[in-house]
């Protein structure tokens, strides 16, 4: 082999090795005039040389929702064997709210046409009603949470509250029940009126219908 061509195999092993730039046809400095791998790689980078670089890359976090979704409402349990079986049930609880001996609190029962909220229809219902006539604290919270005992859920699409009084609907399998406070809440345009006491509960018993519901 020339010592030329011996040379430049030797030039080309180095620069292999050593990943310089100097080696594109440069000779390699030596003694005081001798350059430092640090200025070398410089020049390389100076110079385009191809040098190997290791990258790392870090995955981004997938995006996810903090947010969980809402829980479906609760089904309820209570069951009845017919619309009267329900109406003697919610009365039963309904007298177990009041004093028996308070003779201020006066029941009653009839019969009622209900008008659904959400939907074009009617139904034949039975209603019962009490009237406190004293101080007695007014019983529909007390009946309200009686239901929810008994395995009644609440109707959110009945419900309403206001100064005068309040509405709440609950449904078991096949009965909608529709619980009416009404009492005098008072003029707040006139500080000196002092409402009477007393107030008044319905409950509305009437079939339940699943498409008594508003438009999505």
């Amino acid at each position: 082999m020339p010592i030329y061509g011996a040379m430049l195999s030797i030039r080309r092993l180095v620069c292999a090795t050593l990943i310089v730039a100097g080696c594109s046809g440069h000779q390699a400095q030596t003694g005081a005039g001798a350059t430092s791998p640090a200025t070398v790689v410089a020049r390389a980078s100076a110079t385009h040389a191809p040098v190997g670089v290791a990258r790392a890359f870090a995955s981004s976090p997938r995006e996810t929702s903090l947010t969980a979704p809402a829980p479906p409402p609760p089904e309820p349990t209570a069951h009845y064997a017919s619309l009267e079986a329900a109406r003697d049930a919610i009365e039963a609880m309904l007298r177990r709210t009041v004093s028996a001996r308070d003779t201020a609190i006066h029941f009653s029962r009839k019969a009622a046409t209900f008008d659904y909220l959400w939907v074009k229809a009617s139904a034949r219902g039975l209603a019962l009603g009490v009237v406190v006539n004293d101080t007695t604290a007014c019983p529909h919270d007390a009946l309200m949470n009686a239901l929810r005992a008994a395995g009644w859920v609440d109707d959110w699409n009945y419900s309403a509250d206001g100064q005068d009084g309040t509405v709440m609907g609950f449904v078991c399998r096949q009965f909608l029940c529709v619980v009416e406070g009404r009492w005098d809440g008072g003029d707040p345009t006139d500080t000196t009126y002092v409402p009477p006491p007393g107030c008044e509960v319905t409950a509305t018993i009437v079939p339940r219908r699943l498409d008594d519901v508003p438009d999505r």
